[in-house]
């Protein structure tokens, strides 16, 4: 497990310091205080939703079954939902999280009913966050658990995160938060109102933020498969025994810009206090963002000219690395991806120009040369086409040309814990 190269110091009483590799996410020492020290485990971005993406509209005396897997796991959890956009309240008349079993089902004997403030009911504020109370659930480390929630009255779907890459579950009408089997009415790949679950660690763990657009929200992997690159990344830090306990959270939003939140999602600066400063104990975030800010200008997505500067792009990235640093974050920087080709023969064709692949270059050239970031994770490289390295190479290409297929994703992660190491040893 990751141990800070730092001490943890305490206040005036002096407590004894423990190694990560000896406590595990719950080993206690006989006569110590307890001290919670939460983090992040999993997430997904809450979004506005853009006009066409969203299935459904609302749900109505119905139970929402949402499977996830853990990054790293704990004995003891929370979830957080988010009614970031909506314009009214949302009552949740009951939530369980549980051990997921297959298709929806839940590991019986692990089902356990979550209490907001001491009730088992709660309501989602609009433009605001919920976090729950404590759940006494063992998970283990890339444990998969499904939170159901049922919500009595008309719940208005206006945040949620449309890409997820995963099912979730709808019922029949009725109240089945505690039951192992869901009667299904119908399935989706969003999530709703969902954004975190956090895990009790040990005082020396902490989390990296995977800060993104589609390639870091997995846009083209297998759904049901977690084979998202942060996903990737997770299973290569479990079986690292430096690595294992590190958090590893996915904010990546499809279609998400650096600078323009006109649909999508807030823009990466806008975003950027609620998904990375917004979670306890982050250490370190992965910044790959900037290709839809090049891309997106002069296509159907576009409802105006909204080209964006290369320098505007490159000051972006400098506030990001700012903040960061300001709250004690180490920043690793990303090179932008190859695009050429992307979406040939579609409506969106134009994403790619000479123009913009040459942005792009410009770009990935100020990230690979001015050593501003604490780390760079070349991605480009990794993922660039030899005899071709405008384009993806072929068996890392999902199809579209932008986004990569599992393999692709596979490689980022590789590549990624490689200059991760790089860093700690560093340190």
């Amino acid at each position: 497990m990751y141990v800070s190269p730092k001490a943890q110091t305490g206040s005036s009483r002096r407590k004894p310091r423990v190694s990560v590799l000896a406590r595990g996410p719950r080993a206690e020492i006989e006569g110590m205080e307890r001290m919670e020290h939460w983090i992040g485990t999993w997430s997904a971005s809450p979004m506005n939703v853009w006009p066409g993406d969203a299935v459904l509209y609302g749900f109505h005396r119905q139970t929402v079954r949402q499977v996830v897997r853990v990054s790293t796991g704990g004995e003891r959890l929370r979830l957080k939902l988010s009614n970031e956009y909506g314009a009214s309240p949302i009552r949740i008349g009951a939530a369980t999280v549980a051990l997921a079993a297959k298709d929806g089902a839940l590991d019986a004997a692990s089902i356990r009913h979550v209490a907001f403030g001491g009730e088992t009911q709660g309501d989602l504020a609009p433009g605001a966050p919920l976090l729950s109370d404590v759940v006494d659930l063992a998970v283990p480390d890339l444990g998969q658990i499904a939170i159901s929630l049922y919500f009595p009255d008309f719940a208005p779907i206006e945040t949620y995160h449309y890409e997820a890459q995963q099912t979730a579950y709808i019922s029949e009408f009725g109240d089945f938060a505690g039951a192992a089997e869901l009667p299904v009415q119908q399935t989706s790949t969003s999530r709703y109102f969902l954004s975190a679950v956090l895990v009790e660690r040990a005082p020396d763990s902490g989390s990296l933020v995977c800060l993104g657009d589609s390639i870091t929200d997995g846009f083209g992997s297998t759904v049901d498969g977690n084979a998202r690159w942060p996903d990737r990344l997770a299973e290569r830090f479990a079986k690292s025994g430096r690595l294992s306990g590190i958090g590893v959270l996915n904010q990546g939003i499809g279609g998400n810009r650096l600078l323009a939140s006109r649909a999508r999602g807030a823009n990466a600066l806008a975003r950027f206090d609620r998904d990375v400063l917004g979670f306890p104990n982050v250490r370190w975030v992965s910044v790959l963002e900037g290709i839809n800010d090049i891309g997106w200008p002069e296509t159907m997505l576009a409802g105006r000219p909204e080209a964006v500067a290369v320098e505007s792009l490159i000051a972006a990235y400098r506030q990001l690395i700012a903040r960061a640093r300001l709250n004690g974050i180490k920043v690793l920087l990303g090179t932008l991806p190859p695009f050429g080709g992307a979406f040939e023969g579609q409506p969106l064709r134009t994403f790619y120009s000479p123009t913009k692949e040459r942005d792009r270059q410009a770009v990935n050239a100020w990230i690979k040369t001015s050593a501003e970031a604490d780390a760079v994770v070349d991605f480009e490289r990794a993922l660039a086409d030899p005899a071709n390295p405008s384009r993806l190479l072929a068996a890392f290409d999902c199809g579209d040309g932008l986004h990569p297929s599992d393999d692709g994703y596979a490689e980022m992660a590789k590549l990624f814990e490689e200059a991760f190491e790089s860093l700690l040893r560093g340190q």
